[in-house]
């Protein structure tokens, strides 16, 4: 499911993206398919053409993490950051949760996902804020974590490098 999602990002399939969401975020934290291309295409898509490199996936029975980066789809080189963690400086990472326990099935926090695009782009959360996101579902709680907090835990755990 992880890979569908990754593969729906490549292939700018909002519509996939959008169904692949928890129903939380869809239904009550904004994530709309509106909102969905407003940010990547500010963000991750305005690259062009990308690919997810997922180098290592953990499950842990009712949440799953993937980890990689992204890389521009021709030259297959990492994608830019300007904001990110001090383990992988410069890089547009990739980091995607899933949550098994919803009525639907595993589902991806695409919230989470889109605050990440627009945190490594921006070093704020001001985009997610206009395209109408409330937060985000943490995938290890099932709690809401408003984007107020995901902005200070991320500017915590980020440096600006250029």
């Amino acid at each position: 499911m992880i890979k569908a999602f990754v593969h729906a990002v490549e292939r700018q399939d909002v519509d996939t993206i959008y169904q692949l969401t928890i129903p939380q975020e869809r239904e009550k934290l904004g994530v709309t398919k509106e909102a969905i291309r407003f940010v990547l295409t500010t963000t991750l898509w305005r690259h062009g053409s990308v690919v997810g490199n997922i180098r290592g996936m953990e499950i842990h029975g009712y949440y799953a993490l993937a980890s990689g980066e992204w890389l521009d789809a021709e030259t297959k080189q990492p994608l830019p950051a300007n904001y990110g963690p001090v383990y992988n400086p410069g890089v547009m990472v990739l980091v995607i949760s899933a949550l098994g326990l919803t009525p639907e099935g595993w589902r991806v926090s695409t919230a989470r996902f889109l605050v990440g695009r627009n945190f490594q782009t921006f070093g704020n959360l001001n985009l997610c804020r206009k395209a109408g996101l409330k937060g985000v579902v943490d995938v290890k709680t099932g709690h809401v974590i408003s984007l107020s907090e995901m902005e200070r835990q991320l500017a915590l755990l980020s440096q600006r490098y250029k």
